[in-house]
């Protein structure tokens, strides 16, 4: 007889592991089949090797400023065998605390793909488990362009395992992947160039926020090729047409950033009345299939691991009985460029704006920056519907305007709160503080 638990989870990623804790600490019996590693995408191929190049390469490249802070070194060089080893150590490090988590709390993990036989039973190789509820969580895969040699164009899977052969660089892809890996290159030593469809780089973002980071990339030396389409990646060089001309961009790797698709193949959706590609759920995180729910990159949408964990939170709480209260269309976006990026909410329906530029901010200043702003969106009465923030370290400043988007605050009881000196976060208050023309430090 085919093994019974109360939650089966098909996917080891944010959505998946998050998801099969919060049961077990709930109290239902849990199984999870992955048949990768441990902590999906954006643990093994994704936001942690990332932001450990980009912790590097950054570190790398303020050595233009130390003489400015009072130290002097000579010979500084650049050792990407170590940064790949040193992310290879992290990712092992972290992914190992998921598996210790998983066990500790009487999760049984299974290696091996599973697939649906049925709404309550899954082969998982070649054992037949069964489950009061089932939730789907296998992720996204790198998506290729349809044109002629697609597929000698590296992803960002591979370009995380291994460091690439010395050289230039062409990224095809201007949003978040495509951005990150460009800083990181640009960076450490290499010649990029960014072609871009859009009119600009991160179109789903503001323009100021797309505007400010093609400057910063372009200071860096980055060629960006904007409204651009790819027509051929060839051997050490990708074409594409830009207003009316083609160019050929040399290289000697040319990375496809263009977004990723949703990983649901040989899943068996045909079982449930599924059908494949992004899954469609409602509030709850179900599907059409009672008792079968999806989480995270697999529904298509929004593709942050933070979404994916919430979302799978949700339908644990659903499927247990339980209220939980995360507001799913409150999700902070972060783009760890130099600098970096944060967003929250919508410019929709503003009425006013509060603006504090991060050069008139002491704690920017003492740490060699003089760069950013932070833009806040509110109705007309005051209630804060959004935020922009550019700059280096906004990434860590970001929750306090999520919590304020979330709760309705209005820009005057952020700015009420005493926000601590000298910090980089008090430029949240100021900007709030803007919406009413009083911000302390702005002329």
């Amino acid at each position: 007889m085919s093994e019974m638990f109360d939650l089966i989870v098909l996917g080891g990623g944010p959505a998946g592991y998050t998801g099969a804790i919060r049961a077990a600490k709930l109290g239902m019996s849990v199984a999870l089949a992955e048949d990768t590693a441990i902590g999906g995408t954006c643990l093994n191929r994704g936001c942690i090797p990332t932001k450990c190049l980009l912790h590097s390469s950054s570190l790398y490249a303020s050595r233009e400023s130390w003489a400015e802070c009072g130290v002097h070194a000579s010979d500084v060089t650049f050792d990407e065998n170590a940064v790949y080893s040193r992310k290879d150590g992290i990712v092992a490090s972290l992914r190992g605390g998921v598996e210790k988590l998983l066990a500790a709390n009487g999760v049984r993990v299974i290696n091996g793909r599973g697939r649906l036989l049925g709404a309550h039973e899954l082969d998982v190789a070649g054992e037949r488990i069964c489950g009061k509820n089932i939730l789907i969580a296998t992720g996204s895969k790198a998506a290729r362009l349809a044109v002629k040699g697609a597929e000698s164009a590296l992803t960002s899977d591979e370009v995380l395992a291994s460091p690439l052969p010395p050289g230039d660089v062409v990224i095809v892809g201007g949003g978040v992947i495509g951005t990150e890996l460009a800083c990181y290159f640009a960076d450490s030593g290499r010649k990029v160039t960014v072609v871009e469809y859009a009119e600009r780089l991160l179109p789903f973002f503001g323009k100021d926020v797309s505007a400010q980071l093609t400057a910063a990339l372009r200071r860096k030396g980055v060629r960006v090729c904007v409204s651009a389409a790819v027509k051929e990646f060839g051997q050490g060089f990708v074409e594409f047409e830009s207003k009316g001309k083609t160019e050929r961009a040399e290289c000697a790797a040319a990375v496809a950033a263009t977004g990723r698709r949703a990983n649901t193949a040989g899943i068996g959706l045909d079982a449930v009345g599924l059908a494949e590609g992004p899954l469609k759920v409602d509030g709850n995180m179900m599907t059409a299939a009672e008792g079968v729910y999806a989480a995270g990159d697999v529904t298509g949408g929004i593709q942050l691991a933070h979404y994916a964990a919430a979302c799978a939170v949700k339908a644990v709480s659903h499927m247990s009985g339980r209220e939980d209260g995360t507001d799913l269309n409150v999700v902070p976006s972060l783009i760890y460029t130099q600098p970096e990026i944060a967003c929250v909410g919508s410019a929709e329906g503003a009425a006013k704006t509060g603006r504090f530029m991060l050069g008139a901010n002491g704690k920017n200043l003492v740490n060699g920056s003089n760069r950013g702003f932070i833009k806040i969106y509110c109705d007309d009465k005051d209630v804060i519907l959004g935020a922009e923030c550019f700059g280096d370290g906004v990434t860590e400043i970001v929750g306090e305007l999520a919590l304020a988007v979330k709760e309705k605050l209005t820009a005057e009881r952020v700015a009420e709160v005493i926000h601590a000196h000298p910090t980089l976060y008090e430029s949240v208050a100021e900007a709030c503080e803007d919406v009413f023309g009083l911000a302390t430090h702005k002329l």
